[in-house]
């Protein structure tokens, strides 16, 4: 089965309500609606979503929000439990897009707006995650917001005044024109961290103390990022790249997939030797085999799809 994020912020009078959808492994869907709908929880521009064992975490991005929504339950129905985080419990998550878990109980969020990446200590139940110590790496005696684990190049990106760290240990940031270009996805592997610096092009790694360790070479406008079978999966433009993990880690080079090209790539997700592939502009996700040769998957979506997950 696989849950689908979709874009959302659609104008007009009232914001698109986009819930996590459900689809079978042919494509059909199965629901709408796999979160529980509740009063002052706006379910649009959702990102991100992962499930450790019954708990189903979900980024929501909109400007309303912003926060890490955590609910409970199975298939395809999941019951609100509260925000595991939002920018009343740690100041940097602000338009959070991707997330990710180490094996210390430690969560890991990318903020588009503060152009961080945001390391929480999650409790014993689950539900809430709250700012850890800033990364000992970064340097001393700055002022950073809560939580800081990988900074930005460019300081004060919020209301609160914070350092700036040069790359390419901190994450460049664009402002041309209309659309801002900063982190994307993230990802936890082989005892590091992976992060989409996007406007550098480059998916850099650091260390568990917030070490820059090395990056990959230059992608045209990378987004989202995966680890599956001992190797790094990266969508940028429109392709997918790829690189083998490394120990010790350090500079990679992600090459791209010849077999898979599709317009604006943007989610992935792998099962049971399948690959989704998902289209941020097209309302389109594609599946393939484990030769990465296309297989019949029937996706009449309603949106541009964001992230995907197989549950």
């Amino acid at each position: 089965m696989l849950f689908v994020t979709f874009h959302g912020g659609k104008p007009g009078k009232h914001p698109l309500r986009n819930n996590v959808h459900a689809y079978d492994k042919d494509g059909k869907q199965l629901t709408p609606s796999v979160l529980e709908e509740c009063d002052g929880v706006v379910l649009d521009e959702l990102r991100g979503i992962y499930l450790v064992g019954n708990f189903l975490y979900v980024a929501n991005a909109n400007k309303t929000q912003n926060s890490l929504l955590c609910y409970q339950g199975s298939d395809t129905s999941y019951r609100f439990v509260g925000k595991f985080v939002s920018p009343e419990s740690c100041k940097g998550i602000l338009h959070p897009f991707d997330f990710t878990f180490d094996s210390a109980g430690r969560c890991y969020v990318s903020s588009q707006d503060t152009n961080i990446v945001t390391r929480l200590t999650v409790s014993a139940d689950g539900k809430t995650g709250t700012p850890a110590p800033v990364a000992p790496a970064l340097p001393a005696r700055g002022n950073y917001l809560p939580g800081t684990f990988v900074a930005s190049s460019v300081g004060s990106l919020c209301d609160l005044p914070t350092t700036a760290v040069p790359s390419p240990m901190g994450l460049q940031y664009s402002a041309e024109g209309d659309k801002k270009h900063s982190v994307r996805g993230v990802v936890w592997a082989n005892n590091a961290l992976y992060v989409v610096d996007q406007p550098a092009g480059r998916v850099k790694v650091y260390d568990v103390a917030g070490k820059f360790l090395g990056q990959s070479n230059q992608v045209e406008t990378p987004v989202h990022v995966v680890v599956h079978d001992g190797s790094l999966y990266v969508t940028g433009a429109n392709e997918v790249l790829t690189a083998k993990l490394s120990s010790p880690q350090g500079n990679f080079t992600l090459s791209p997939i010849r077999e898979l090209r599709i317009k604006n790539s943007g989610g992935m997700a792998f099962s049971n030797g399948h690959f989704y592939l998902a289209s941020r502009t097209e309302n389109l996700i594609l599946k393939f085999d484990s030769a990465f040769h296309p297989v019949k998957f029937a996706s009449g979506l309603p949106d541009n799809p964001e992230f995907l997950l197989h549950v």
